[in-house]
């Protein structure tokens, strides 16, 4: 029975792909689930049993998907991940560089214009957005990414202003040490979720899974 219900599964999955080519592994999970009336896990899991048999391919061939394992393989191998890593972080030593080093007066202070628009509209949103959704395309594909990465920025700087505004001045030097410390702190907090769930030892799924069934012991609790 259970081969059956896999083998239908299959079915349709190849068909969404096929005919309607969703963008990401949510979008094929939810048009699978609804048409197969099956359990969110069971379809997440026979995607990727198809996707490491190499039945179906998911994303981009040019962009790893698989979550690094180790610290080493996050930070030092190449692939998407390391090369995000590295041009969020440059891009934050170059902006406190920038600010700290070129002075209002200087003739190139062009420059510094360009590298804090560059900053203010998208960076430390992107790196903020990678803890909340540290794996590529399962849950919002990259373009989903950078208009959430931009409301994420917006946010932030009015929310980085108002505190400045009560327990320090509102100067460029301040503002650009909360915003650079902002984005290197969600830089690292996303590399650590990122090895974590790569390493298999936490499911995204199963604590989903998991919350579930604590909030629902708790209701029967309460009901009892």
């Amino acid at each position: 029975m259970c081969a059956n219900e896999s083998s239908k599964v299959k079915q349709i999955i190849q068909k969404i792909l096929t005919e309607e080519k969703p963008k990401t592994v949510r979008k094929l999970s939810e048009r699978v689930i609804e048409l197969s009336k099956k359990d969110k896990l069971f379809v997440y899991n026979i995607i990727r049993e198809m996707e490491n048999k190499g039945e179906i391919h998911l994303g981009s061939a040019k962009i790893e998907r698989k979550l690094p394992k180790t610290i080493k393989q996050y930070f030092l191998e190449v692939h998407y991940y390391s090369l995000e890593f590295w041009i969020l972080f440059g891009l934050s030593i170059i902006f406190f560089l920038v600010v700290l080093l070129i002075s209002t007066d200087s003739p190139l202070y062009f420059l510094r214009v360009i590298m804090g628009i560059i900053y203010g509209i998208v960076i430390p949103g992107w790196a903020i957005s990678n803890v909340i959704f540290p794996k590529l395309y399962e849950t919002i594909d990259q373009i989903e990414r950078t208009l959430l990465a931009i409301g994420i920025n917006i946010g932030a700087m009015i929310f980085g202003g108002l505190i400045l505004d009560k327990i320090w001045a509102i100067e460029n030097l301040a503002f650009v040490i909360t915003l650079g410390s902002l984005t290197i702190i969600a830089l690292i907090l996303s590399a650590l979720v990122r090895i974590i769930i790569g390493s298999e030892k936490v499911s995204l799924e199963n604590l989903r899974i998991r919350c579930k069934i604590f909030k629902k012991g708790e209701l029967d609790e309460k009901k009892g």
